[in-house]
């Protein structure tokens, strides 16, 4: 029988990777009366990763956070008590300070693996008493990542679905970013998206139900013949004059009317998927405890077992002149998850986060997402990275998205 020493803090990942790496018969859980929802958070993530572990844990309950001494007599307790059927592991990774210090003695006394995963080092947990290190191959996904902080996937059952249309999509959404400043385009997608708006204002249920169906009356037109070959080709629509006829489903109008870049970006991800990153999905919704507290997330992934997302914004955004209000919602999904593993980007092909002067980003709103720690990948870039893919131009591809996106 093997049991877990764990300290229960505010980030639950080190101790999740341990557990799924030792899986021991048993857990003692060290839980400050402050940390019971940590607790249940840890159990659950646990859970969400194929784990149950809800009747197999001890709680040995610490008053004094802060006190390394009660830490180091109550484990010493509760080992005496099991000393003779149990191998015991210490997990130092977690909890307060003296807690750890507390553990540590404990680990001493007993001469017990004392197990510590470095921040910049997950793949790993070293024994600080000079043992062999032990491999972290575990690799944890966004249930579990979410799990721990207190939040849920929502919507877990469609993102195969998600997937299958983003990659069905997938040409028309690189063409679609390859020449997203073509001024044919911006009116074509600018008047969809105001019949769009229309149509919901009027008849929101017809619109979830049937979409929206075109006439000449819309007077909805493309220049571009490529461009609107491929989309008359993809949904089925006819020419009748200059305009387009025919319906477009919701997920269409929402995929042309800005979806398309968030089809594009996990298109340039997705030959990554199982090396550098991992459980790569697009909508994903994330549920929080109480009323109002949802966030669609456009794409996410999992990277050395950071939560990554990326916000993509298309059009003019003209209701945010500044290209402040995406950073702002980033930061507060960020602050949300209460997570110091997160990371964010956001694509953008709005002028409005360009400096009309020189070109390149405004230096305020670089300023405010490198405390955001959030990356702007702005419209040249994602151009770039179209042009590239219809271009089957693999090994440049890789490269660029590896650097874009700072992947390993």
């Amino acid at each position: 029988m093997k049991a877990l020493v764990s300290l229960i803090g505010g980030q639950h990942v080190p101790n999740l990777l341990l557990i799924q790496e030792v899986r021991p018969d048993r857990l003692v859980l060290l839980v400050t009366e402050g940390m019971q929802r940590g607790k249940d958070q840890l159990l659950q993530a646990l859970l969400a990763g194929g784990l149950d572990y809800r009747l197999r844990c001890e709680t040995v309950p610490i008053d004094d956070e802060n006190s390394a001494r009660e830490v180091a007599e109550k484990l010493d307790a509760a080992y005496t008590a099991r000393a003779d059927s149990e191998e015991w592991v210490v997990n130092l990774t977690g909890g307060r300070k003296p807690m750890s210090i507390g553990a540590y003695i404990f680990s001493t006394t007993h001469d017990l693996p004392a197990l510590y995963i470095a921040e910049t080092k997950q793949g790993e947990a070293i024994d600080l008493h000079g043992g062999s290190s032990l491999p972290l191959r575990h690799a944890i996904n966004t249930e579990e990542f979410l799990a721990g902080y207190g939040f849920s996937v929502r919507n877990a059952h469609v993102l195969a679905r998600n997937a299958d249309q983003a990659r069905a999509l997938l040409e028309l959404a690189a063409h679609l970013t390859a020449n997203h400043e073509s001024g044919s385009l911006k009116g074509f997608l600018g008047r969809l998206q105001k019949l769009k708006e229309k149509k919901i204002r009027e008849a929101k249920k017809d619109y979830e139900r049937n979409g929206i169906t075109l006439s000449p009356r819309d007077e909805i037109s493309l220049k571009d013949v490529q461009i609107r070959d491929r989309i008359c080709s993809q949904y089925g629509l006819r020419l009748q004059g200059p305009f387009l006829t025919g319906n477009l489903d919701k997920y269409a109008v929402e995929f042309l009317t800005g979806k398309w870049l968030e089809v594009f970006i996990r298109g340039v991800l997705f030959p990554f998927e199982g090396t550098a990153v991992g459980d790569l999905n697009i909508g994903v919704v994330v549920g929080g405890t109480g009323p109002g507290q949802d966030n669609e997330l456009d794409v996410s992934y999992i990277k050395d077992q950071s939560f990554c997302i990326v916000e993509c914004k298309t059009g003019g955004q003209h209701h945010d002149p500044q290209g402040k209000d995406t950073l702002y919602k980033i930061e507060a999904v960020k602050a949300g998850l209460k997570a110091i593993r997160v990371e964010a980007y956001l694509a953008t092909t709005s002028s409005n986060i360009i400096d009309k002067k020189t070109g390149t980003i405004k230096e305020s709103l670089k300023n405010r997402a490198s405390l955001y720690n959030c990356a702007i990948i702005p419209g040249d870039e994602l151009r770039e990275m179209a042009e590239l893919w219809i271009r089957k131009d693999t090994e440049a591809l890789t490269r660029k998205v590896r650097s874009t996106f700072r992947l390993p």
